[in-house]
C-alpha cells in the first residue's frame, strides 16, 4: 500500500537530500514528483513493465533490480523518458538494494 501523497513526499524529499548531501547538490520540494501509475494491481504484484525494466538493467548494465521497489521505479521513470518528460535533465535513478528478492519472483520472472 502507498503512504499518503504528503507522507511519501516527505520521506522521499529527506532521502534525496541525503544524497544529494553526498554529491553535493542540492534538492528542492519541486525536484519531487510522486506517481503511482507504475505499482500495478498492488504491492508485490509483478507488472509487464516492471519485468521488462529488470531485464534491461540486468543485460545492459549486469545490475540487478528487486522487483517489488526498484523494478516499478525503474520501469517508471523509463516510461517518463520515453514520453519525453525529462527531455534536457540529468536524472540519477538510486538503486537501494533489494536483490534478494528476486528469488521470490522466480517463477514470475521466467526462472
Amino acid at each position: 500500500m502507498l503512504a499518503p501523497l504528503a507522507e511519501a513526499k516527505a520521506q522521499t524529499l529527506a532521502k534525496a537530500r541525503e544524497v544529494g548531501a553526498l554529491l553535493g547538490i542540492e534538492v528542492d520540494e519541486a525536484d519531487i514528483a510522486i506517481n503511482g501509475e507504475h505499482r500495478g494491481p498492488g504491492y508485490g504484484i509483478e507488472t509487464d513493465e516492471m519485468k521488462a525494466a529488470l531485464k534491461l538493467m540486468a543485460q545492459t548494465q549486469g545490475l540487478l533490480l528487486d522487483p517489488v521497489y526498484s523494478g516499478k521505479a525503474f520501469a517508471g521513470m523509463l516510461a517518463g523518458i520515453r514520453a519525453g518528460q525529462f527531455d534536457g535533465q540529468s536524472l540519477l535513478f538510486v538503486m537501494t538494494g533489494g536483490t534478494p528478492g528476486l528469488y521470490a519472483y522466480r517463477q514470475a520472472l521466467g526462472g
